[in-house]
């Protein structure tokens, strides 16, 4: 594929993963992951051309949604994953990472589908507490985090839009995060980055076409099609155990 093509094809990934996120609040980062791979971009390319585009992504849908951030549960998120990259680094060797993303994946499903609320049925302290914990930790070993995050979002009283908002920042540290630990192992964009100014574009074109989207699905909808994602997000992490 020509550069431009590359860059088109890249570019409507982009606006469609964008879209995703900016209705539903995830799924559009797996989305552009799946498209770099069949692209045939090399893991050393993609992984930190999906970290900068996903920080925009998610940055750009905090600033759409900012009025609706839950900042007191972002600051226990925040304070508990700030240190914890340099355990998942120590873990990487240690863990199987296919085994990790499966457990992963059958702790989200039984949790997105769990009677009286689930995991956001914690108190807030507690909850963003130990979502802080595994994705500054298991982030760095499975290279998501946004499965790990989302179950603790469906709480009682919280509109769509604090669902949407709280995530993304959470989820814009922690791709800042990694960028920075990419920095120090010596991946680089410098030849990818001629590319992003389109891509950056497409984000923001992409999520406030999902956020004019989300006004269509009533509270009670959008919860279900959230568990339904989220489900099909953790049968995916699942089938890494059977898929070689």
């Amino acid at each position: 594929m020509s550069p431009a093509g590359f860059t088109v094809v890249l570019t409507l990934a982009c606006f469609v993963g964008s879209t995703i996120s900016g209705l539903i609040g995830m799924a559009g980062g797996i989305f552009l992951l799946t498209v770099l791979v069949l692209m045939g971009l090399p893991l050393e390319a993609a992984i930190p051309l999906h970290a900068a585009i996903q920080l925009s992504s998610n940055t750009t849908r905090l600033i759409a949604y900012r009025e609706h951030i839950r900042w007191s549960a972002l600051k226990v998120f925040v304070l508990v994953a700030l240190p914890l990259p340099i355990l998942g680094l120590q873990l990487v060797s240690v863990l199987d990472e296919q085994v990790t993303k499966a457990i992963i994946g059958a702790v989200v499903l039984i949790a997105a589908w769990a009677p009286k609320g689930g995991l956001g049925a914690l108190s807030e302290r507690k909850a963003f507490g130990i979502a802080g914990a595994l994705s500054g930790t298991l982030g760095v070993v499975i290279g998501a985090t946004g499965p790990i995050i989302a179950p603790f979002l469906l709480r009682e009283g919280w509109e769509n839009e604090e669902i949407i908002a709280t995530k993304a920042t959470g989820q814009a540290f922690i791709h800042a995060q990694k960028i920075v630990a990419f920095g120090f192992a010596g991946y680089a964009l410098s030849d990818l980055a001629w590319q992003l100014p389109p891509l950056i574009v497409a984000v923001i074109i992409g999520t406030y076409t999902g956020k004019w989207l989300l006004q269509f699905l009533s509270k009670d909808r959008f919860r279900l099609v959230y568990r339904v994602v989220l489900s099909a997000i953790a049968l995916r992490l699942i089938s890494a155990l059977f898929v070689a």
